[in-house]
């Protein structure tokens, strides 16, 4: 057996390990990154992993961007205001290059979502090459106003109701649960403002019931969710007030009809023969 042989071939193949470890550390350190969580209108600040030597700063070139949108920079000899997207002027803080090469968002908005890429870039031979590279996945969030349950009537039977919610994101998902049950709702619509982004929630809901019941309408935006419970009882007060006016304008309605229908056939088909007319006169 050529021991030889199969030492090298041993080797070798330790060394090709080696180097897949090597290569696959390299792939990681430019692209892993974070995943965060921000509400509307609040900061957030991402951190790119990465400490330049105070001795090598005018060797280097570093960038915030998402998508194709610079959000700020750190390039020596140049403005950065020429380089940062007008949608981001004003609103992020200089990357701090004393910590982790850090940016801050302020006031987030439903648009700023995203992506975003941390890019460094280090002068070598007279050229810029990238020697680290960091994504963070930012997600917004905006809760949703607690649901208002509105109760429209009691009509035939059925219990109209109402729920509203407003200015949430994500795109929310409305439930109703009666006395923890799931219903199926008749309307629901949901508006984004083209601005913002935030979405308003409505929905309408008929149930027949005739005993007190609870109630509970339900929204779900991301992992979140907030709810509304409410009892309703047989007795409340808007059903004794809303059924006499309905009833009297149905009897009323009825009565004119009917009075309209005696004064046509009276008037059309119950005149006097107009020979009788002449000689009464």
């Amino acid at each position: 057996m050529d021991w030889t042989g199969l030492e090298l071939g041993m080797a070798q193949t330790r060394f090709l390990h080696l180097d897949f470890l090597l290569l696959f550390s390299a792939l990681a350190c430019l692209v892993s990154g974070e995943t965060q969580v921000a509400r509307v209108n609040e900061p957030a600040t991402f951190s790119c992993d990465y400490n330049i030597p105070k001795k090598e700063m005018a060797s280097y070139r570093v960038y915030w961007q998402n998508a194709e949108r610079v959000v700020q920079a750190y390039v020596p000899g140049k403005k950065i205001e020429e380089l940062i997207d007008p949608s981001y002027v004003n609103r992020t803080t200089a990357i701090d290059l004393s910590n982790n090469l850090s940016v801050t968002i302020l006031s987030l908005q439903v648009p700023d979502e995203g992506t975003y890429e941390c890019i460094v870039q280090k002068l070598v031979g007279g050229q810029y090459k990238r020697v680290h590279k960091l994504d963070v996945k930012l997600s917004i969030r905006a809760d949703f106003s607690d649901p208002n349950i509105h109760e429209e009537g009691f009509f035939f039977s059925c219990w109209r109701i109402t729920c509203s919610s407003s200015k949430g994101y994500p795109q929310p998902k409305l439930f109703w649960l009666k006395d923890g049950k799931e219903l199926t709702s008749f309307n629901t619509t949901t508006f984004q403002d083209p601005t913002t982004r935030l979405y308003n929630i409505d929905s309408e809901l008929c149930v027949n019931q005739t005993n007190d019941f609870s109630l509970t309408c339900l929204i779900k935006y991301g992992d979140f969710q907030v709810s509304t419970n409410v009892t309703l009882k047989r007795d409340i007060p808007f059903r004794r007030t809303l059924q006499p006016p309905i009833i009297a304008s149905i009897v009323i309605s009825i009565c004119f009809f009917f009075i309209a229908l005696i004064l046509y056939l009276k008037r059309y088909h119950c005149q006097c023969p107009t020979w009788l007319v002449f000689r009464m006169s």
